[in-house]
Parts: structure tokens; sequence; C-alpha cells
């Protein structure tokens, strides 16, 4: 039962893992560079004019509109930091997938966290982790249980 508890802390810990390596970029807001990577469908951006056709390449400003329109309409927008040189330190990705408008913010939280089903996913690796350890501690309870009565001093005439 011991190596049944070790496997649950070891699982625990792998799922975690991936969530706090991309923390890294969570919450970051002074990217140097925000781009349209990817898009599929009809991805267009105001400033605060009219909308027009964005294209993939195209740079992006912090308050930006990002309009999707259409069913299968999809943008992939990544913020670089880059260092003295131009060359890229850190990047994080945003991936749009619903006919929504969007502003386009400082900050960027990584698709892997959070990934297609919103906050569901980062509450799934949660609820697993949970159980992963709760179930551990509760096997770990059993091993360490005594066997045998509970009382051995109590006698019937």
């Amino acid at each position: 039962m011991k190596s049944l508890s070790l496997a649950l802390a070891i699982v625990a810990a792998a799922v975690a893992a991936p969530a706090s390596s991309q923390n890294n970029t969570q919450g970051k807001s002074d990217w140097d560079k925000i781009v349209l990577e990817d898009k599929a469908g009809n991805v267009m951006t105001s400033v605060g004019g009219d909308y027009v056709t964005a294209f993939v390449g195209k740079e992006l400003v912090v308050g930006e509109h990002m309009m999707l329109s259409g069913d299968k309409t999809k943008a992939k927008v990544v913020y670089y930091e880059l260092d003295d040189d131009g060359d890229v330190v850190r990047k994080c990705v945003k991936d749009y997938v619903d006919p929504d408008t969007y502003i386009i913010d400082a900050t960027c939280v990584p698709a892997a966290v959070w990934a297609h089903t919103g906050a569901a996913s980062g509450v799934n690796a949660g609820i697993i982790t949970g159980t992963a350890v709760i179930g551990g501690v509760i096997l770990h309870t059993r091993d360490s249980t005594p066997p045998g009565p509970l009382s051995t001093g109590v006698r019937h005439f």
C-alpha cells in the first residue's frame, strides 16, 4: 500500500509541474512585442476607428480591439519579451477560438495553463491533484492502523 501512496504522490507532482512551469509568464505585463501569429477565418482589429482585416504578422498594441466573426474563426496572439539584441527571451501564447470582440491587454495567461475549455482545465488539474493527495493520506493512514481488536483488556463473564 505504501508504494501506491508513493505512486499517487508522483502523479500529483507530475500533474502540478506543467502548470507551475508556465507561471513564469502568467501576469507579466511588460512585453516588448505582441503579434498576431496565426489566424483562420475573419479576424479584424481596431484602435478606435473602423475595423480592418488583420493579417498574420500584424503587431498589436495594448488596448487594441480584435474581433473574430464566423463559426471557425481562430486567432493566435503571441507576446514576446526580447533581449537587447532583439532575440526572444520568453514568449506567451494566447489562443482565441470563439466569435467575439476581445481587447488586447498587457498581461498574458498562457493557453497551456487554461487550455481551450477555459478555467475548467485548471480546475480539473486541481481536482486530480487534490484527490491524489487525499487518497495518499487515506492509504497511508490505513497502513498505519494496528491490526487486531480495538481492546484486549475487556473481559466478559
